[in-house]
């Protein structure tokens, strides 16, 4: 496939068959990703695959407290955790593969002060996600579907002490990654209306 081409077949699955993930296809994939642009030639991507049904069981159910917590700190019914925590954990704990991708903020620079620390940071989570894109993107050419969630950047600490990495490393986000249902239909992906994005100023 050329770039237009699995671009074009990249879309966010959320159902997958039982099939493991090839560890080479992963490996090709980060291949991909460790190619990205990064701030100080600092070559900051880690990424943590998550294949045992046990291991990604533990993380969900980790990441799944702290929701809890901030879910009956937002004033939501009981009722409601309940399904929004539970329905979260069956579509972990049965996707094939869970891959956590991480920031090494020790390759960053030391600013004194907090307006460069927030630039950095910022520097470091822009190369995580373009990293995150080539990753996902070298999965669909192997035909193997994903969908990237948010989850770990709101538990970086539960997720970070769970997974046992270093204190710099910090966890971003986390792709799901499997073999797509057949049953799973795809969201019709309409063509961009480029004036909505495209800003030009002279």
């Amino acid at each position: 496939m050329n770039l237009s081409q699995v671009l074009a077949a990249r879309h966010s699955v959320r159902s997958f068959r039982p099939d493991p993930v090839p560890r080479d296809a992963v490996a090709r994939a980060v291949g991909f990703a460790v190619q990205a642009p990064a701030p100080h030639h600092s070559r900051p991507w880690r990424f943590v695959t998550l294949e045992s049904e046990a291991a990604r069981r533990d993380l969900s159910v980790a990441m799944g407290e702290r929701w809890r917590a901030d879910l009956i700190g937002d004033g939501l019914a009981s009722r409601r955790i309940d399904a929004i925590v539970r329905r979260s954990h069956e579509l972990l704990s049965h996707t094939p593969l869970l891959v956590v991708c991480c920031a090494d903020l020790a390759r960053a620079h030391d600013y004194s002060d907090e307006r460069r620390k927030l630039a950095e940071w910022s520097l470091f989570a822009h190369s995580l996600g373009a990293g995150l894109m080539a990753f996902m993107l070298g999965l669909t050419e192997e035909g193997i579907a994903s969908c990237w969630i948010s989850a770990p950047v709101f538990c970086r600490d539960v997720v970070r002490r769970h997974l046992e990495l270093p204190a710099a490393v910090e966890p971003q986000a986390l792709v799901l990654a499997g073999y797509a249902s057949p049953e799973y239909p795809p969201r019709p992906r309409p063509a961009p209306d480029l004036g909505e994005f495209l800003l030009e100023k002279g």
